[in-house]
């Protein structure tokens, strides 16, 4: 009976630490969905330092911590587009929590890269690579067209620097887009 305890006891152990590394090993995914202006069921405004998504009306609240949009517009070939509350839009967004509205409008600028998919998903958070693939001469307010594996690099209001990269467009006014992030640490 004692060796089957000790045989249960080192079990549990093993398996314990076994599990406890391949969680430590895995960074972290960070991952958003953000919907466009008509989108009912997903929120359209992310703060890339909270990770986190906000409806307008809880962006509003706290604008300083947004710094990028989702919006549709079929004119200009922009689709489902990203941008920041201080990129100019506006009469997309109605009502008074519209950004055009907000005392604070962060501005995030854009630059599409050439990495490959399997580049950026081997990238860890601390690598120099993040910083590096934004281009400051080719920097735009927006990011627009998007399409599945885009991977664009971008600079914060407050210059953190980042990557995302597409992984789902839904096209139209309450249409959204998926990306993985990554933030320079």
């Amino acid at each position: 009976m004692k060796k089957l305890f000790y045989f249960l006891m080192v079990l549990m152990t093993v398996s314990f630490f076994v599990t406890s590394c391949d969680k430590d090993d895995e960074p972290e995914v960070k991952k958003a969905t953000i919907g466009a202006q008509d989108n009912g069921s997903a929120g359209g405004f992310y703060s890339v330092s909270e990770n986190k998504v906000y409806t307008m009306d809880a962006a509003a609240q706290n604008p300083g911590v947004i710094d990028i949009l989702c919006f549709y517009e079929a004119e200009g070939g922009n689709n489902i587009a990203i941008a920041s509350p201080g990129t100019g839009i506006d009469g997309i967004f109605t009502g008074n929590s519209a950004p055009e509205n907000w005392t604070t409008q962060n501005t995030t600028y854009f630059t599409k890269t050439t990495l490959t998919t399997d580049q950026f998903d081997a990238l860890e958070e601390t690598d120099q690579l993040i910083v590096n693939s934004y281009d400051t001469a080719n920097a735009f307010r927006k990011a627009k067209d998007l399409q599945v594996d885009d991977i664009y690099a971008f600079k914060t209001q407050v210059e953190a620097y980042g990557l995302f990269k597409v992984t789902e467009v839904v096209q139209g006014a309450d249409g959204s887009v998926a990306f993985e992030v990554k933030v320079k640490k």
